[in-house]
């Protein structure tokens, strides 16, 4: 399996988007550290202390299939959702999997990267 690719994506900050993209990020990836994919920006930092900015981000290394699968259920929370409900069935069946609302909630907080 080929990691050639980066899949990148950054989300506008708040308390509730950050508990569903945690638990999104669990569904993407399929060992026990998806939940914590994604982080606060550090934008500064004062002494040693770190300034957060408002935003969360996530970078991983994938193959073009999942870099590809991923731009498109980022881009359709309904794909999303489905998806979400299949990996929490097949791999958590004892958590609940985001809702249809909590993925619209997700996609419409992604901050689209310029494409240059």
């Amino acid at each position: 399996m080929s990691y050639s690719e980066r899949f990148n994506l950054t989300l506008t900050y708040s308390p509730e988007i950050s508990r569903i993209a945690a638990n999104i990020g669990r569904g993407f990836d399929p060992d026990s550290g998806g939940a914590y994919s994604f982080a606060p920006d550090i934008i500064g930092w004062n002494g040693d202390t770190p300034i957060y900015g408002n935003t969360l981000s996530t970078s991983t290394p994938c193959t073009p299939e999942f870099k590809a699968q991923g731009e498109y259920l980022m881009t359709s929370p309904d794909a999303l959702f489905m998806a979400m409900q299949a990996a929490y069935a097949e791999r958590w069946a004892d958590l609940t999997a985001p809702t249809l609302e909590e993925c619209q909630a997700f996609c419409a907080a992604i901050i689209l990267e310029p494409q240059i």
